[in-house]
C-alpha cells in the first residue's frame, strides 16, 4: 500500500477525526480511502465522458449522431 501526505484545514481534520472517534471508521486512513472510493464512484461517468472526448480528439472514437448511426453500430456488434 502507498503512503501519501496531505494538508487539511484544521476544522476539516477535526470533523474527520470525530467520525473516527465515534466509530464510523476504524482509522483516519480508512475514512480517506472510503471517501476517495465514493468520490470516484460518483464521478466515474464524468471521467468516462472526458475519456470519450479525448478519444474523439485523437480520432480514436466513433461518433454516433443519429438514431440510424446508433442502430447501425449495434447491429454491427
Amino acid at each position: 500500500m502507498n503512503t501519501i501526505n496531505i494538508s487539511l484545514p484544521v476544522n476539516l481534520k477535526k470533523q474527520a477525526q470525530n467520525l473516527v472517534n465515534f466509530g464510523f471508521y476504524a482509522s483516519f486512513s480508512d475514512l480517506v480511502r472510503d471517501s476517495l472510493r465514493q468520490t470516484i464512484a460518483r464521478n466515474k461517468y464524468d471521467l468516462m465522458v472526458e475519456e470519450a472526448i479525448e478519444d474523439e480528439k485523437k480520432g480514436e472514437a466513433i461518433v454516433l449522431k443519429t438514431k440510424k448511426d446508433i442502430n447501425g453500430y449495434i447491429d454491427s456488434l
